[in-house]
């Protein structure tokens, strides 16, 4: 994933606020998307792929609790930071509860909105790299047991593709090298049950 690939809504009523930020963001690198209001916002969410919601807490319509909510129903991984001028304790400790990511008071300063940005992007980064490698290694479990029989086969052809699928949780670094090399040795000796379970 790169900075391209991580969309940033950046919701506020005040256009200038809004493009500044907006501006901010894409000179960083990011896909920018805007709302000038907290409806239009849900709207948005329910429609299109985002990892970050930038939103004023005080808005006609729908405000940025609202937002939030929706935005977390709809992606439990998005990162939503609200940014209010009428910065309590009380509302921050309600966006929080409501999950949100950051909590920024007005005036800011752009360093903060290119930190921020750039924690939740890395937090995105990480997230989707462990859900992979979480799919990678229950494929793995499950591939495994089928291993048992493909080394029992002697199908040239079967032992080629899962000697290529080792190699590829190799690169991943499901496997070790050393495992990587016992598994095709395995495949390639076809000592099935027995090798397994030495």
């Amino acid at each position: 994933m790169n900075k391209k690939d991580f969309r940033i809504l950046v919701v506020d009523d005040d256009d200038i606020a809004r493009e500044v930020v907006g501006s901010i963001l894409s000179k960083e690198g990011y896909s920018v998307l805007s709302s000038c209001d907290g409806l239009q916002a849900i709207s948005t969410l329910m429609t299109e792929e985002v990892g970050m919601v930038i939103t004023d807490f005080r808005m006609p319509g729908a405000d940025g609790l609202e937002v939030l909510k929706s935005a977390v129903r709809a992606n439990t991984d998005i990162s939503v930071v609200i940014i209010t001028a009428y910065g309590t304790l009380d509302s921050t400790l309600e966006a929080i509860a409501e999950g949100a990511y950051d909590y920024l008071t007005k005036p800011f300063k752009i360093q903060q909105i290119i930190i921020v940005a750039d924690r939740a992007f890395r937090r995105a980064r990480m997230l989707k790299e462990n859900r992979e490698l979480r799919q990678q290694l229950r494929e793995t479990y499950r591939d495994l047991k089928l291993l048992k029989a493909v080394s029992d086969s002697e199908n040239p052809c079967i032992t080629a593709d899962w000697i290529e699928k080792v190699d590829k949780l190799k690169t991943a670094n499901v496997l070790s090298l050393a495992e990587a090399e016992i598994l095709k040795e395995r495949l390639i000796r076809g000592n099935g049950k027995q090798d397994f379970n030495s």
